[in-house]
C-alpha cells in the first residue's frame, strides 16, 4: 500500500541561513514517525542499467543510500514548479550537509527531447543541481511510487522503508522537518545512520565557462546598433555591439537581488528583455522581480517584485486583480515582457498568467488567465487559460504568447478574448499534445515553444525542445519549419542547421538573432540569403567566479569564437616523445586565472593528451612518432583576468603538418599573443 502524507502547505522561502523548524511542525513530524514507520513498506529499488548523472557511478537505494534519510525529488527539467523546489532542495542540502541526508533527483520526462541523457546533463548544469539524478525516462520508477504530479517528494528513511510522499510546491518546512525527526529517531539506534560521502561528480566540472551561459532572450534596439543579452547563468545582462563587440555588462556575476550600476547591480537567472523609453526592461526571473536598466546612466533598479515568489490565485481572491504597488508585490517567475504603446505586458510563467505594468506609477496588474495550467481559450481573457506563458510579441492587432507546456501559439486582442493560433488538443487541461508536425491549425505539433516574434509580416516561433525556428501564418495557421534539422547541435551548413533548444528571439533589418541557450551563444540568420551564423563576441568579460567554476572534460569544447591558425609546418624527431610547447603573450595587468579550466590538448588520430594550464609557457609531448607525415591537432583554451576581476576566455587551435626523421628537431614551439 502507498502511503501520501496528508500536509498544509507552508509557502516558505529558502535563505542562506538554516532556520529553526517550528515547534508545531516538528511535533507533526514526529507523530508520522510515531504511527507511519510500523506499517511503511520497503521502498522500490532503482533498476540497473539506468543511466545516472552527478555521480561517477550509479546508486543503489538499499546500498549506496542505506543509512541516510533520503528525499527523492520527482522532477522534469520543463516544469516551472520543479524549477521552484529547487532552492528548496538546495537549502536542505546545504542545512544538512556532512550528515545522513541524501537528496536524489528522479527525473521522469514529460517532453521527448528531455528523456535524453545529454539534454538532463545541460539543465542540471544551468539550475546549478549537485545532487544525484537518475534518468527515469520509461517512468519506472515514478510508477513504482504513485507520483502523480511534478515535483512529487518520498521521504525514504535510513533503514530502506518509505514513509510517505508530498506533491506540489512548498513543502520545505515539512521536508525539514521529516528529516529532521528522522535523525532524532534513527540517531538512538546505534548503527543506523551513515553519513559517508557519496560518490559524486558534479556535471559542472565538464563545462568550461565562455563569454555566454545558458542565453534565455536577446532584444535589439531599434536602430540595430546594439543587442541586448539575457546572459542567465552568468546572472547579468549584457550590452553588445551588432557586430558582437562588448560595450557593458549589468550584474556582476554573482546571485542577487541588489540595485546599482552596471556590475555593482546583482540578478538571479534574467530572462526576457526590452527596450522602452530610454531603459531596458529584465525579467529577473529566479529572482520573482521586474528591473529597469537606463540606458543613459546604467542604473539598475527593482520596479516590481520583493524577491519572493508570490501565491496569485491567493492574491487574487484576496484583493482583486490589482493594479498592486509593483515594489510590494511579490511576482512567480516572469519570463518574457514586451511594451505595446505604453503598457507593459509580462508573461507570468510562474502562475500561468498574464500580467501588466504602468511605467509611470510602476503599478502591476492581473490581465488574462485564471491561474490554473491548461490551455482554454475564452472569449473573456480573465477566463482564459495559459500553460507556462514563456514569450511575447505583438503584430499591431494580436498579442502573441508562446504557451510553453501546451506546446501552442495563441493570441488575443488587448480589448478581447484569448485563441489558440496553433499547436495544442481539443482538450483543454491536454498539456501532452506535442511532438514536431507542420501544418495547418489548431492539432499542430510543437515542442514546448519558448518565444515568438513578429517582423516583417512573419511570425517566427522558437521551437525550443524541437532545437528549430518556424514560421507561422497567422492567417491560414500554417506551421512551417525554417531553420533547423531538428536534434541538438551547432551547425550553420546550409539546410543542415541545427540549435540547442533556442529561447529568444529578435530581429532588425535583415537579421534574426536567436539566443541558442543550450550552445551558450547568438545566432544570427540572414532573412535574405537564409544563412545562419554564431555571432562572434569580442571583449566580453566572464565573472571570475563562473571562470572558476567551469570544468573540462569529455569532448573539447568548440567555442564559437575560436581562432584557426594557419597550418603549421613541424619537422620532428622520429622515434622520440617530442614537447609541444606554446608562449602565452599576455598584456600588462593580465593574468591566468588561478583554478580557472585552462587546458591543452594535441590529438593524433584517435588519440589524444591532455594537460591543464597553469603556466604561460604549457607543454605536451607528442608519443614517439615513425618516420613519414602525420597531422597534430593542438588545442589550448585559457582564462586570464585583470587585478579588478575583469576575466577573458580564449580558444585556440593549430594543425600541424608534422614530419618526422631521424634528423629533425626534439621540439616543436608555438605562441599565442591575448590582445583584448
Amino acid at each position: 500500500m502507498r502511503i501520501s502524507l496528508v500536509v498544509v502547505l507552508l509557502l516558505v522561502p529558502a535563505t542562506a541561513l538554516a532556520e529553526e523548524v517550528p515547534s508545531d511542525v516538528m511535533e507533526w513530524a514526529r507523530g508520522v514517525i510515531k504511527t507511519r514507520l510500523a506499517e511503511a513498506e520497503r521502498a522500490p529499488e532503482f533498476e540497473a542499467g539506468r543511466e545516472w548523472l552527478n555521480v561517477s557511478e550509479p546508486l543503489t537505494l538499499h546500498g549506496d543510500l542505506l543509512g541516510k534519510v533520503v528525499i527523492l525529488d520527482f522532477w522534469t527539467y520543463c516544469c516551472i514548479n520543479c524549477i521552484h523546489v529547487l532552492p528548496d532542495l538546495e537549502y536542505l542540502e546545504e542545512k544538512y550537509a556532512g550528515k545522513a541526508v541524501a537528496v536524489v533527483g528522479v527525473h521522469s520526462a514529460k517532453f521527448t527531447n528531455e528523456k535524453d541523457a545529454e539534454n538532463i546533463r545541460e539543465a542540471i548544469r544551468r539550475y546549478e543541481i549537485k545532487h544525484p539524478v537518475v534518468n527515469d525516462a520509461d517512468f519506472k520508477i515514478w510508477r513504482s511510487y504513485g507520483a502523480r504530479a511534478w515535483p512529487t517528494f518520498a521521504v525514504i528513511t535510513p533503514d530502506g522503508k518509505l514513509l510517505g510522499t508530498l506533491s506540489g510546491e512548498g513543502n520545505r518546512v515539512d521536508l525539514d522537518a521529516l528529516i529532521a525527526a528522522c535523525l532524532e529517531h534513527y540517531g538512538r539506534i546505534e548503527g543506523a545512520l551513515d553519513a559517508k560521502p557519496l560518490p559524486l561528480k558534479p556535471e559542472s566540472a565538464s563545462r568550461p565557462s565562455g563569454a555566454l551561459a545558458y542565453p534565455g532572450k536577446v532584444a535589439a534596439t531599434e536602430g540595430g546598433k546594439r543587442l541586448w543579452i539575457a546572459d542567465s547563468n552568468h546572472n547579468r545582462v549584457l550590452e553588445v555591439g551588432a557586430d558582437g563587440r562588448f560595450l557593458r555588462a549589468f550584474g556582476d556575476g554573482a546571485r542577487g537581488l541588489e540595485d546599482g550600476t552596471g556590475t555593482k547591480a546583482r540578478f538571479f537567472r534574467p530572462q526576457g528583455l526590452t527596450v522602452y523609453d530610454g531603459a531596458v526592461w529584465v525579467c529577473d526571473t529566479q529572482n520573482h522581480a521586474l528591473r529597469r536598466i537606463d540606458v543613459a546612466t546604467g542604473a539598475v533598479a527593482t520596479v516590481a517584485g520583493t524577491g519572493k515568489q508570490g501565491n496569485h490565485r491567493r492574491l487574487f481572491r484576496l484583493k482583486g486583480r490589482g493594479p498592486y504597488a509593483g515594489k510590494t508585490t511579490e511576482l512567480s517567475s516572469p519570463w518574457d515582457i514586451l511594451f505595446v504603446g505604453d503598457t507593459g505586458y509580462i508573461a507570468m510563467a510562474g502562475s500561468h498568467t498574464l500580467w501588466t505594468i504602468n511605467p509611470k506609477t510602476m503599478a502591476v496588474a492581473h490581465f488574462a488567465g485564471d491561474g490554473t495550467e491548461r490551455r482554454l481559450d475564452h472569449a473573456d481573457r480573465l477566463k482564459a487559460a495559459f500553460a507556462q506563458p514563456s514569450g511575447l510579441t505583438w503584430d499591431g492587432r494580436h498579442l502573441y504568447v508562446a504557451d510553453s507546456e501546451s506546446s501552442a501559439v495563441v493570441r488575443m486582442r488587448l480589448d478581447g478574448g484569448v485563441e489558440t493560433v496553433a499547436g495544442g488538443s481539443e482538450k483543454p487541461k491536454d498539456l501532452f499534445h506535442f511532438g514536431d508536425e507542420d501544418g495547418k491549425g489548431l492539432g499542430r505539433r510543437f515542442q514546448h515553444p519558448l518565444h515568438v516574434l513578429w517582423h516583417n509580416d512573419t511570425l517566427y516561433v522558437a521551437d525550443s525542445y524541437n532545437h528549430k525556428i518556424k514560421t507561422l501564418d497567422r492567417k491560414t495557421r500554417e506551421v512551417v519549419q525554417y531553420k533547423g534539422v531538428g536534434g541538438h547541435g551547432l551547425t550553420n551548413v546550409f539546410r543542415g542547421e541545427q540549435f540547442a533548444e533556442p529561447g529568444g528571439l529578435a530581429a532588425h533589418g535583415r537579421t534574426l538573432y536567436v539566443a541558442d541557450t543550450n550552445n551558450h551563444v547568438i545566432r544570427t540568420i540572414d532573412l535574405e540569403k537564409s544563412l545562419v551564423r554564431s555571432l562572434k563576441l569580442t571583449g566580453v568579460p566572464i565573472p571570475q567566479s563562473h571562470a572558476k567554476a567551469g570544468g573540462m572534460g569529455g569532448e573539447w569544447p568548440e567555442l564559437p569564437d575560436t581562432v584557426y591558425n594557419t597550418p603549421v609546418q613541424a619537422p620532428v624527431r622520429a622515434g622520440a616523445k617530442v614537447p609541444v610547447t606554446i608562449t602565452l603573450r599576455l598584456p600588462d595587468g593580465w593574468k591566468l586565472t588561478e583554478g580557472a579550466p585552462s587546458a591543452m590538448r594535441v590529438r593524433i588520430g584517435a588519440k589524444s593528451a591532455n594537460v591543464a594550464v597553469s603556466t604561460l609557457n604549457p607543454s605536451v609531448a607528442l608519443p614517439a612518432l615513425t618516420p613519414g607525415r602525420h597531422d597534430v591537432h593542438v588545442r589550448v583554451l585559457y582564462y586570464v583576468c585583470q587585478d579588478d576581476g575583469d576575466c577573458r576566455v580564449r580558444s585556440v587551435y593549430w594543425k600541424l603538418d608534422v614530419t618526422a626523421s631521424e634528423a629533425g628537431p626534439v621540439s616543436t614551439a608555438l605562441s599565442d599573443t591575448f590582445a583584448p
